[in-house]
């Protein structure tokens, strides 16, 4: 959120229901009038990297558009949990191309300590982070080789 967008909100949008980049229209979805980062929020390591949105008009629920379930305070995930993860992620090695379409798996959640180890994020993980994947490379939320 802290991006160069910030300073135009005007042009911030935002589209439910969709799971198509190409389905997206100019000057459609709901505008947004207010962003709220996290008041803990680390530039460096972007730590507490969440942010509300406030929105001009309401979203109207239907089958495809709802609530995100967020996790109770300090809720505990086990590593090795399955979790599903989704997104717009590269579809070839070389990260040239991004899919059209969103895309989603399940994986397994990593340890924080693995993750922070030197071959893999090198302490980059906080306590507030999680990590889910698989370390062959497989496929993950930025990588897509479902």
């Amino acid at each position: 959120m802290y991006s160069f967008r910030l300073s135009r909100l005007s042009s911030w949008r935002v589209h439910t229901g969709l799971v198509s980049h190409s389905a997206i229209r100019p000057h459609q979805g709901a505008v947004v009038e207010k962003i709220i980062p996290h008041p803990f929020y680390s530039t460096r390591n972007h730590d507490y990297d969440v942010a509300l949105l406030r929105l001009r008009t309401p979203l109207s629920f239907s089958d495809s558009v709802g609530a995100v379930c967020l996790p109770a305070e300090e809720q505990h995930f086990p590593r090795g949990s399955q979790c599903w993860v989704s997104g717009w992620g590269h579809t070839d090695p070389s990260h040239t191309h991004s899919s059209d379409m969103l895309r989603d798996m399940v994986a397994p959640l990593l340890s924080t300590q693995l993750c922070n180890s030197s071959c893999v994020y090198g302490g980059a993980l906080t306590p507030r982070m999680l990590c889910a994947g698989y370390l062959d490379g497989r496929a993950d939320a930025c990588q897509d080789s479902l």
